[in-house]
């Protein structure tokens, strides 16, 4: 069901192909912002601190989060830590970003607990690869939590399918995604290079940690969160990444088209980037870099022969161990089973 053969991709053309197609811009060098620090807590073996920068000219949150105890300066008796930088996913919520996945200095955000219940086995993700060795940067994306679009701005469609309620929140934000997506066509650009652009600067930002070691720093997300990865693998300098994570957001664009496109997010859909390869291809254009795609074999988000597709067309670029699949009897959810392998994995590869 492929849509492209991976020989017609060379790797390196492949890279700038997509990136073009994303409407990324073409110089990518990002350099790491100037960094507030916030409060800090420390909370069941993590100590954890908040950040803020400026993307795209905006205020991004973020909460650095390490293993308990976490202020001892570098030495050579206090090796510096491998890292991951943790994607959050869609999860039909913009209200919050960072939140679904970990906790900030006031612990589990309100009304989230539903959320992780639904989709993580209750588990805030974060809190798991940091008891596993990590340093975990976790931060909003655009337009998630700190970097969600304000109630006012909204247009008036997306107020409406809201009834008028700001307290419907989720409602407007569902429906102002596709005005989003929109916008950003019709600029040269995408709703997924606004999310990278931010994704680059926060990977400069983890790079530039003092204490976490710049030459392991893996990446990893869920559903929206594994197609930033993606999309991160080909766009970040090479050696800047040392492995990757994709948990259920794999397929081949023709299973998405055939009656998946509306559970899909705009962040795996950009027109222009099916002419250039199929999605397994976006994930693998960094290889032979170690990744992993961890998939659901009940998820309703794709098809299990477009899964399988994907999965095959992986195994043909790799043709090696640097490439990791696992198959969980689940629906479209990062379960606890999940992230325990996934923890494993990284640890093993990083």
């Amino acid at each position: 069901m492929g849509t492209h053969n991976r020989a017609d991709c060379p790797r390196s053309p492949l890279r700038h192909d997509i990136l073009r197609a994303l409407g990324m811009p073409s110089d990518l060098h990002v350099g790491a912002p100037d960094v507030t620090y916030g409060r800090t807590w420390t909370r069941d073996g993590v100590d954890g601190v908040e950040l803020q920068w400026t993307a795209r000219s905006t205020p991004t949150e973020a909460w650095l989060l390490k293993p308990t105890p976490a202020h001892t300066p570098t030495s050579a008796h206090t090796p510096a830590l491998p890292a991951v930088l943790l994607m959050h996913g869609h999860d039909g919520v913009k209200f919050y970003g960072k939140e679904k996945v970990a906790d900030g200095p006031d612990g589990p955000a309100p009304g989230i607990a539903e959320l992780r219940h639904r989709g993580y086995d209750g588990r805030a993700v974060a809190t798991g690869l940091v008891a596993a060795g990590f340093a975990v940067l976790v931060h909003d994306a655009f337009p998630w939590g700190s970097r969600r679009v304000p109630w006012h701005e909204f247009p008036e469609r997306a107020r409406k399918a809201a009834g008028g309620d700001p307290g419907n929140y989720e409602a407007a934000a569902r429906e102002h995604e596709h005005g989003l997506a929109k916008v950003a066509a019709l600029t040269g650009s995408s709703l997924a290079a606004q999310a990278l652009q931010e994704d680059l600067v926060a990977l400069e930002v983890l790079r530039s940690t003092p204490g976490v070691d710049s030459s392991r720093i893996a990446t990893a997300g869920f559903s929206g969160g594994g197609a930033r990865v993606a999309h991160l693998v080909a766009a970040a300098g090479d050696g800047h990444l040392a492995a990757a994570v994709i948990i259920a957001m794999m397929s081949t664009f023709a299973d998405i088209a055939d009656g998946h496109a509306d559970d899909t997010t705009w962040s795996m859909i950009t027109p222009g980037l099916p002419a250039v390869c199929d999605w397994p291809d976006v994930a693998a254009s960094a290889a032979p870099m170690p990744l992993l795609v961890q998939f659901a074999s009940k998820d309703s988000h794709f098809g299990i022969e477009g899964m399988l597709d994907a999965e095959a067309s992986l195994q043909r670029t790799y043709n090696s161990d640097a490439l990791a699949t696992q198959w969980f009897t689940d629906n479209h959810r990062f379960t606890a089973p999940m992230q325990d392998a996934a923890a494993q994995w990284l640890q093993r590869n990083v």
